[in-house]
């Protein structure tokens, strides 16, 4: 490849050269391509509140079920006593005793429309702050993005300076190193595949 642009370079004059070097992406490339890989796409945030206005709308299903066994158990007792004729007669009890056993079993299923949640939803409340969350942290990706592909950008400049002496050239060769390390994390590779 190298060879290439070698021979590309002893053909064409220094302006065409510079043209048909490697294209490197703009920072809205770079920046989108940011977006896309770590996830901040538009898109999944407008769908959470367009789901949340949807859940107000639907039913809240409970379903119960419920056991019951109950022993009642009731004693009666009469005692029986007449007078007849001047003779007090004292007849026997009466007794009752009865047990009753209940059992059953009850199920139970509702379905609750909160109908409130259709003007004011609190899912909505959650929905705004994780929206904020969201953005705050979508600003400073790209801000990082921004700042790290700008400094890539000084670097490379002034590495082109031959005046400086060599450890100070090494140190800003390490430091493109490090800038293009974060921006090809940040974009997942992509960053290192458009300037090769």
């Amino acid at each position: 490849m190298i060879v290439l642009i070698l021979l590309f370079s002893l053909f064409c004059s220094p302006a065409q050269a510079a043209w048909h070097a490697v294209q490197e992406p703009t920072i809205q490339e770079v920046q989108e391509q940011a977006v896309k890989f770590l996830g901040f796409d538009q898109r999944g945030i407008d769908g959470w509140q367009k789901r949340a206005r949807w859940a107000a709308a639907m039913p809240r299903l409970q379903v119960g079920v419920q056991r019951e066994l109950r022993d009642v158990v009731s004693l009666n007792t009469k005692d029986n006593v007449s007078i007849t004729g001047g003779d007090v007669f004292i007849g026997p009890n009466e007794n009752a005793f009865n047990q009753y056993l209940n059992q059953g079993t009850s199920f139970e299923v509702k379905a609750v429309w909160s109908l409130n949640e259709l003007v004011f939803s609190r899912d909505s409340l959650a929905v705004s702050a994780e929206r904020r969350d969201w953005l705050r942290e979508r600003g400073r990706v790209l801000q990082v993005v921004t700042e790290a592909y700008f400094a890539r950008k000084r670097l490379q400049s002034e590495i082109k300076i031959k005046t400086d002496p060599l450890p100070v050239r090494e140190k800003k060769k390490l430091l493109l190193d490090q800038a293009n390390g974060m921006l090809d994390a940040l974009t997942g590779g992509w960053f290192s595949q458009q300037t090769k």
